[in-house]
């Protein structure tokens, strides 16, 4: 289990909870907890990296980095708006490496708590990576 550290104030709407509870399923390499959070045609934009469209390739994406073990999660923020949301932080792996990410949320429409787009960025904190 991953420590975890989350700004108070990152839990104080429902959709503030969804992301939370979503980034902490990440943390925990929780596909199945992932996976109900999202619409089956989900897009998850990995900037750089990666554009997966629906369920099966967000799966499939998952499931190879469940290797990668997170050791820590801070959460410095979450902001939403209607259908829209993110989510910044840091992340720490157990294999060393410390990653501050932002992800850009698009909900399914602005009453919905499923995710049907997520655009993620990253930057790498470690020196000389």
């Amino acid at each position: 289990m991953p420590k975890l550290t989350i700004h108070p104030a990152c839990g104080n709407t429902p959709k503030h909870r969804v992301l939370r509870d979503l980034n902490i399923a990440f943390a925990q390499s929780d596909v199945a907890g992932i996976l109900q959070r999202l619409t089956d045609d989900v897009r998850w934009q990995i900037v750089g990296q990666a554009d997966l469209r629906g369920k099966a390739a967000v799966r499939a994406a998952l499931t190879a980095m469940q290797d990668t073990v997170t050791i820590e999660l801070v959460i410095h923020a979450i902001i939403t708006h209607g259908a829209e949301g993110a989510v910044n932080g840091i992340i720490t792996t157990e294999q060393g490496g410390a990653v501050a990410f932002c992800d850009v949320y698009r909900f399914a429409s602005a009453s919905s708590t499923q995710i049907s787009s997520m655009t993620s960025y990253a930057i790498s904190l470690n020196n000389g990576d």
